[in-house]
C-alpha cells in the first residue's frame, strides 16, 4: 500500500509533440500548447509542494502537523475532484509561494524555521500557508474542510481564488478554518464583509477572459484589499485592448484566456518594484511585468489606449509562455555573466533576459504587423507600421547575436533559429521600409504610449 502522504505528490510524466515545440518556438502554439504548458506546471508545483512536506518533517518544523493535515486533504480531493486542486495549485500565487517557501527551507541557515517565539520566519517561509491553499481547493470543488494552523504574521491570509481574511492582531496563535460550498469560518465565526472578509475581485472583460485582481505575493506578505471602485476602474482599463485582442487578434486572446488569470495592479511608477534596477521612461504610463515563478500572473499599470494595452497583454502572454517553456526544457547553458546589447532596452542585458526579451518581441512585432491592417485611420497606420518594422528588425538582429554564441542548449538553438527564421520571413515581406518621418508623424498623432517593464528578477529581466 502507498504512502499516502508521497502518493499525493505523484506527477504525470510530459510529452510534448514536436509540432507542439516547433510552433511555440516561433511565438505561437495556440490554447492546446499554453494547456499542455500548464499541465507540466502543476505537476512542477505537485513535486514542490511534496518536498515541502517532506522537508518540513526531516527538520522537524513548528509547521509539520499542519502541513501533513493540509497535504492529506489535497490527497483526498486529488481522488474525487481532480480539477479543483488542479485549478487552485496553478493559481499564480500558490506557484510563487511554493517555490519561495522550497527555497527557504533548503537554505543552509534558518531552513525558513520560524524565531524562538514561532512567529516571526523570513519572508516566504511559512509552510504552514499550505492549509489555507487546500482549503481554497475543497472550497472550489464545492466540498467541506476543516484545517488549523499557526497564524500567519500580519495577522492577514488569503483563501487563492476566492479572497482574503484579516485577523485580530491580538487574537489566538493559532487559526481554525472552516470552508463549504456556501462560506466559511474563522474560529467558529463567519468574517465580515469589507471587514474580516474581502472578496477577490474578478474581471470579466467579455468572452472568454475572466481574471482576478490581486497580488502575486499574497501568500508570503498580507495583500491590500481591493476595493470595488478599483476593480470597476480596472475592468474599464482592460476591456478595449481585450476587445481589440477578441476581434482581430483572435488566436493571441485564445492563448491569453487559456494561459492568464491574474493581474497584479502596478502603479505607473511601481515604487514597490523600484528597487529592480530598471530605469523607467520620462512620462511612462504603462508598466508591465511577468514573474517566472508565478506563472500565469501579468504585472500590469492602468493607462494606455487600446493597441497599447493589448500589444502589452501579448508581450507579457509570450513572457510567461517562455518561463513555462524554460521549466520543461533548458535552453542555455551555464556560463559567464555574458551580456549584449538589446535594441529594446538601455545598456547590455544578461542572456536569459536577452532570450526573454526576443520571444515577447516576436510577439509584440506579429501584433503590430496584423494591426496595421485593422487601422482606419492613416496615424494608427503610420503607428502600426512603425512598430512591427523596428520590432521586427530589432528581433532578428538579437537573434543573429544569440546564435554567434554558444550558449544555447539544443532545445535553444532550435527556438532561435525559429524565431530568427520568423523575423527574417518579415524582412523579405516588406518591399519598402518604413518611410523616414513616420515614427514622428505617429508620434505626434497618437503615437505608442511609452511603456516600462519591471521584473522580479531585478537588473537581469528582460
Amino acid at each position: 500500500m502507498r504512502d499516502p502522504e508521497r502518493s499525493t505528490g505523484r506527477a504525470d510524466r510530459h510529452v510534448m509533440p514536436p509540432g507542439t515545440f516547433l510552433a511555440l518556438a516561433r511565438g505561437g502554439g495556440g490554447r492546446s500548447a499554453v494547456q499542455i504548458l500548464l499541465a507540466a506546471q502543476y505537476s512542477r508545483n505537485l513535486l514542490t509542494l511534496r518536498e515541502v512536506v517532506e522537508r518540513c518533517a526531516e527538520l522537524d518544523h513548528p509547521h509539520t502537523d499542519a502541513v501533513r493535515q493540509a497535504w492529506r486533504l489535497l490527497g483526498g480531493l486529488r481522488r474525487t475532484d481532480p480539477d479543483a486542486v488542479r485549478r487552485v495549485l496553478t493559481y499564480p500565487s500558490v506557484s510563487a509561494w511554493a517555490a519561495e517557501t522550497l527555497a527557504r527551507l533548503a537554505a543552509p541557515t534558518d531552513h525558513g524555521r520560524p524565531d524562538a517565539t514561532g512567529s516571526a520566519p523570513p519572508t516566504g517561509a511559512w509552510p504552514a500557508m499550505l492549509a489555507p491553499v487546500a482549503a481554497a481547493a475543497a472550497r472550489y470543488a464545492g466540498s467541506s474542510a476543516t484545517v488549523g494552523f499557526p497564524t500567519p504574521p500580519g495577522s492577514a491570509f488569503p483563501l487563492p481564488m476566492a479572497g482574503h481574511v484579516r485577523l485580530d492582531p491580538d487574537g489566538p496563535a493559532r487559526v481554525t478554518l472552516t470552508v463549504t460550498a456556501h462560506g466559511l469560518t474563522v474560529d467558529g465565526v463567519p468574517p465580515r464583509p469589507g471587514v474580516d472578509w474581502w472578496p477577490l475581485p474578478r474581471l470579466h472583460a467579455g468572452g472568454r477572459l475572466e481574471l482576478w485582481l490581486d497580488d502575486l505575493w499574497s501568500l508570503s506578505r498580507p495583500a491590500a484589499p481591493v476595493s470595488p471602485d478599483e476593480a470597476a476602474r480596472w475592468r474599464a482599463a482592460l476591456a478595449p485592448g481585450w476587445r481589440l485582442l477578441a476581434t482581430r487578434h483572435r488566436g493571441y486572446a485564445e492563448e491569453l484566456a487559456a494561459a492568464i488569470s491574474v493581474v497584479m495592479p502596478l502603479s505607473p511608477g511601481a515604487p514597490e518594484l523600484t528597487g529592480s534596477g530598471v530605469p523607467a521612461e520620462a512620462g511612462a504610463a504603462l508598466v508591465s511585468g511577468t514573474f517566472p515563478a508565478g506563472v500565469g500572473c501579468v504585472a500590469l499599470s492602468g493607462g494606455g489606449d487600446a493597441a497599447t494595452t493589448a500589444a502589452t497583454l501579448v508581450h507579457e502572454l509570450a513572457h510567461n509562455k517562455l518561463a513555462a517553456l524554460e521549466n520543461l526544457f533548458p535552453l542555455l547553458r551555464p556560463g559567464d555573466d555574458v551580456r549584449l546589447p538589446a535594441p529594446w532596452r538601455v545598456g547590455p542585458r544578461p542572456l536569459p533576459a536577452l532570450l526573454q526579451g526576443l520571444y515577447a518581441h516576436i510577439g509584440v512585432a506579429r501584433f503590430w504587423r496584423r494591426q496595421q491592417h485593422h487601422e482606419t485611420r492613416p496615424e494608427g497606420r503610420h503607428r502600426a507600421r512603425t512598430e512591427f518594422r523596428r520590432t521586427g528588425v530589432a528581433c532578428r538582429e538579437v537573434a543573429e547575436l544569440l546564435l554567434a554564441g554558444d550558449r544555447l542548449t539544443s532545445h535553444g538553438r532550435l527556438l532561435v533559429e525559429q524565431l530568427h527564421r520568423v523575423a527574417t520571413g518579415w524582412d523579405r515581406r516588406v518591399p519598402h521600409p518604413v518611410p523616414p518621418r513616420a515614427r514622428e508623424r505617429a508620434g505626434a498623432a497618437g503615437g505608442p504610449v511609452p511603456r516600462r517593464r519591471v521584473s522580479r528578477a531585478g537588473a537581469d529581466g528582460p
